[in-house]
């Protein structure tokens, strides 16, 4: 576990995982911002190449989110290496099921909290996308703010960007 709420853990994934994992790249919620639909093979090797990426040391790499009173999966929480002003860039997707209870809010929080204080980043970085303004509301609850918009894989992105107080 990499870090927990009151009600949300944040875990790396498991051999055992790869069903769990298919099921939640293939939610139509997720699906939306992975488009297209994975295959089993497709995710087995974002998967495999995972779980190699955990030995690494670091923090990088995709995790699972999970809801403690039903031990459920209910998303995934991606840390990212970029080449840009940040340290670090977070990016989370929760299924449609878990919308609107305060999850992605807790989670972006409980994140940030953790890479400033238990792991040193000193900024941290968000793009969504230019109409999704629940996460953009999500991400400024947490302390971001907007930046000027940029071109993310050839497409015009909202960015975010979270900087440590230094007191």
């Amino acid at each position: 576990m990499l870090f927990e709420t009151d009600r949300l853990y944040v875990a790396k994934w498991r051999k055992e995982n790869l069903n769990a994992l298919y099921d939640l790249f293939n939610d139509p919620a997720i699906k939306e911002l992975i488009a297209p639909k994975l295959t089993i093979e497709e995710t087995e090797h974002i998967f495999e190449t995972q779980l190699l990426d955990y030995e690494k040391e670091g923090v990088f790499g995709r995790y699972f989110i999970v809801e403690k009173s039903t031990g459920d999966y209910i998303g995934l929480l991606l840390l990212k290496d970029v080449n840009r002003e940040c340290s670090i860039e977070i990016g989370y997707s929760l299924i449609r099921e878990q919308w609107k209870k305060g999850y992605a809010t807790e989670v972006v929080n409980e994140t940030v909290n953790w890479l400033f204080t238990e792991k040193g980043f000193s900024n941290i970085c968000a793009i969504t996308e230019l109409d999704n303004i629940d996460s953009q509301n999500v991400l400024i609850k947490a302390g971001f703010i907007r930046q000027k918009d940029i071109l993310d894989d050839g497409k015009m992105m909202s960015y975010f960007l979270n900087s440590k107080n230094e007191e």
